[in-house]
């Protein structure tokens, strides 16, 4: 019995479950009044004539007016809102209203039974059971309460009924007394129910913000950079079309900037350094440019920036460089700190109608030609990149339009022994002669090639001709053939190239492909496992323009290169720029020490290949010794190196 009391009273630490109580009683409760009143003056009617005025008049109009003043109260105040706190102030004062009005309307019922006649008892019988059974279930929702009411009502009546007299009354009375208990075991049960609804709800709202919670966190997500907090790919585009259908004569000034050095910091630090990096780039950009311009990480260590409208176009390009220089401070990571550097390209567009693509197109081509450069700093986009782009464009539809394999052609450059003026070998170089455009620099339809995913045909169709070349080329002479970042990494163009030299017949050892540092970055493990199967079939490797990329001497030893290509870039300066010779003495002597060949490009004047020669460099090639020649003329330029050779020997001995 204490469990079964305990457990109808009121849940203090529940407030959700008083609230709702509250809240169901606010339209229930109301109902109780009108059934009391209601009923009390029809009795009371009934037994003007039998009863004491007093008792028949005075005492149900005074409980009907409490019971009114009851009535507005709770239509006025029950449908506030309420906290959980004062819910159950209000309830514990329903409780003992309850009982009040549960004793004060029995004891007027039991006071009245004695007057009037049997079917006047009666009508107390029905109001003392209907009236009450009907207030129970008004009161379900406060359960102490109910069962106050229950056993308060139900023991009025049998203790008016059970010595009456009357036999229809006392079996009355006995069967109130007998449910006094189911109805207490109704009312239990049925706010169990309501508990566990309660409940039910509450959870179900949980799961229902969590869900909302989730879906704006994906929704966040979505749209923002998980390491930065920096809007994303996705969200840069979204706010560039956003403005641009805003005011579509006026398109916004946009930026791309990307950090050089980055990957370094990635491979020997680790990317836990490089994320540090990452952040803290994201961190003072967002500072300079402020809340009218947005900052995006559009990927990897690539920037996008939408600056703000008013700014003019001198004040863009100061925060353009600003934001380069920002970049050029030095990092702090846990081992230390690091240094990287910005490049930052700009489209200012004119007044006309443009797509979000148009202008992030053109903004990277502008990065694109500030790293061409090798330096960083900031570059706009110009009438001569718009010329140059729709050049691009153009060769881009040509090669996916066109058979282009019947103007593909290789000149040959020829490779010297710096010591004994013979050539050793050539490098073949791409030539692509357009019937529509005329002679296209191998600079601009290569990287279009990769980018149109062509550049594995254009490989083979080109491999062709050098083995075609290597055919006729005199057995001494080996051939360089330039495999693209594309081609390195690619399984299926090396096994092709595999292919191509078991059918051709050619012995592998004639054969040297080169590749460039950028062919590294792009996908080391790949293009180490293709160098590998390459050199196994006895092909020889060698790095090309080494010294402008970011390779490491890990690479160099790992990859085991047979040979290293001194950047021209170098070599050109050699006899101007200190710095030009100290690095290529470096790479001689790195090549020296590794036990591997070095070859020098872009050879202009004698004096230079003498300086190389000195020190230790072992070929060379260049405009000093021949330009790029059409095969029949580059044997002919080797069998003319050989007999000066041959007639130098002859005189020294």
């Amino acid at each position: 019995m204490k469990n079964f009391l305990a457990s109808l009273q009121l849940q203090k630490d529940n407030p959700t479950l008083l609230l709702a109580q509250f809240q169901a009683l606010s339209s229930q409760i109301p109902i109780l009044y009108v059934l009391l009143i209601i009923n009390a003056l029809a009795v009371a009617i009934t037994h003007l004539k039998s009863a004491p005025l007093w008792l028949s008049l005075y005492i149900p109009v005074t409980l009907s007016v409490v019971c009114v003043f009851r009535l507005c109260w709770w239509e006025i105040r029950g449908k506030e809102d309420v906290t959980a706190e004062r819910a159950y102030r209000l309830m514990k004062i329903t409780i003992s209203g309850a009982a009040i009005l549960a004793v004060a309307f029995g004891s007027w019922a039991i006071a009245l039974y004695q007057y009037g006649d049997a079917s006047q008892q009666g009508q107390i019988a029905y109001f003392l059971v209907v009236t009450g059974i009907s207030c129970i279930f008004c009161l379900m929702h406060l359960p102490i309460a109910a069962a106050l009411t229950t056993v308060i009502t139900f023991s009025a009546m049998v203790a008016t009924f059970m010595f009456s007299g009357n036999p229809v009354f006392v079996a009355t009375a006995v069967s109130g007394l007998f449910l006094i208990l189911p109805f207490l075991r109704v009312i239990n049960s049925y706010f169990q129910n309501f508990v566990g609804l309660v409940q039910l709800t509450e959870e179900l709202k949980q799961k229902q913000a969590e869900a909302e919670e989730l879906n704006l966190v994906n929704s966040r997500n979505a749209l923002h950079d998980q390491l930065t907090g920096l809007a994303n790919r996705r969200s840069f585009f979204l706010s560039l079309e956003k403005r641009l259908q805003k005011d579509p004569s006026t398109p916004p000034v946009l930026g791309i900037l990307d950090l050089d050095g980055f990957k370094p910091v990635n491979d020997v630090f680790g990317h836990a350094a490089g994320d540090l990096v990452l952040k803290e780039t994201a961190r003072r950009f967002v500072a300079l440019v402020g809340d009218e311009g947005i900052v995006s990480r559009l990927g990897g260590d690539e920037f996008g920036i939408i600056f703000p409208c008013s700014m003019t176009r001198q004040a863009i390009a100061d925060l353009g460089q600003a934001l380069c220089a920002a970049v050029r401070d030095p990092y702090e990571i846990p081992d230390g700190s690091v240094r990287v550097f910005g490049s930052c390209g700009i489209v200012y567009p004119d007044i006309g109608e443009y797509t979000a693509e148009d202008l992030y197109e053109k903004a990277d081509f502008a990065l694109y030609q500030v790293k061409s450069k090798r330096s960083s700093g900031v570059e706009f986009f110009s009438a001569e990149h718009e010329k140059i782009l729709t050049q691009r464009h153009l060769i881009e539809l040509e090669l996916q339009a066109n058979d282009f394999a019947q103007e593909l052609k290789l000149d040959y450059q020829p490779i010297v022994e710096l010591r004994s003026g013979r050539v050793v070998a050539y490098e073949a170089l791409a030539r692509w002669d357009s019937a529509r455009f005329g002679r296209i620099s191998p600079e601009a339809f290569i990287p279009a090639a990769e980018r149109t995913a062509v550049i594995g045909r254009m490989t083979r169709i080109l491999f062709a001709k050098a083995l075609e070349a290597l055919a006729i080329i005199p057995r001494h002479l080996r051939l360089s053939f330039n495999l693209s970042a594309r081609d390195i990494c690619d399984h299926e163009t090396s096994m092709a190239l595999l292919a191509m030299i078991t059918r051709s017949g050619i012995d592998p050892r004639r054969i040297e492909f080169e590749i460039t540092e950028t062919a590294l970055l792009s996908d080391f493990d790949t293009a180490d496992q293709v160098i590998t199967m390459l050199r196994a079939a006895g092909i020889s490797i060698a790095l090309d323009d080494f010294g402008t990329g970011y390779s490491s001497l890990s690479h160099i030893h790992r990859l085991g290169f047979d040979k290293l290509k001194i950047d021209k870039s170098f070599v050109m300066n050699f006899d101007r720029d200190a710095r030009c010779m100290n690095i290529t003495r470096s790479v001689a002597n790195l090549c020296q020490n590794l036990g591997i060949a070095s070859v020098a490009e872009g050879v202009e004047s004698e004096e230079i290949a003498e300086g190389l020669k000195a020190m230790g460099v072992r070929l060379a090639q260049g405009y000093h010794f021949s330009r790029p020649l059409p095969l029949e003329l580059a044997i002919d330029y080797a069998a003319r190196c050989e007999a000066a050779a041959s007639a130098r020997n002859s005189l020294s001995a």
